[in-house]
């Protein structure tokens, strides 16, 4: 069962001294979520703070296909979209550990929890309400066009919930946490399990 932690205002992060990687048992924190959940920007903080490199989804998704997510779904539609992504999953999945990523919401939809990556693995679940995410996603720039729609976001976000709990091993409400707050249980989560 995954642990639930609530953002914690004014906790204190981990020095960066620490060598997390030599502290850890875990090699892949994988971030999980709905887009504007802050997968990308908790990626990057958490990656900072352990020192190991990190794979955003939306960089795959370029990489992998040339265009991002929008234009891809423009030229290309949805389905393109979807199977870019959980090509970018695979990627992510294959890459050598120690390693910090995002995933796409439909992607880990659409990879069966069996498929997972558990040994040495840590999934964290990055949960957000509609509201949150739409005020997050803001004028939607590099975003799908549902992005803008809350009651979108709440039908897909309720959809996608019983995967993300299937897989996550933490989950983090972040409607109200501040990024620091996220990083710092992330971590704490890492060195417990040392």
């Amino acid at each position: 069962m995954a642990a639930t932690i609530p953002g914690r205002p004014g906790r204190a992060g981990y020095p960066a001294s620490v060598d997390h990687a030599a502290a850890s048992p875990v090699g892949l924190v994988l971030l999980v979520g709905m887009m504007g959940a802050g997968k990308s920007t908790v990626g990057r903080a958490v990656a900072a703070r352990l020192g190991w490199p990190y794979l955003d989804n939306d960089d795959l998704v370029r990489t992998l296909s040339g265009l991002d997510a929008p234009a891809l779904v423009a030229t290309h539609g949805v389905d393109e979209l979807h199977r870019v992504e959980l090509a970018a999953l695979e990627e992510v999945l294959r890459h050598p550990r120690p390693l910090v990523a995002s995933a796409a919401g439909f992607a880990v939809a659409g990879l069966a929890a069996t498929r997972f990556p558990r040994e040495r693995a840590m999934v964290v679940w990055l949960r957000a309400r509609a509201d949150t995410l739409r005020a997050r996603i803001g004028d939607g720039a590099d975003r799908r066009a549902d992005a803008l729609s809350e009651p979108w976001l709440a039908e897909t976000a309720t959809r996608r919930a019983g995967t993300f709990a299937a897989v996550a091993d933490l989950v983090l409400d972040v409607d109200d946490a501040a990024i620091e707050d996220v990083v710092a249980s992330i971590v704490e989560e890492i060195l417990a399990r040392s």
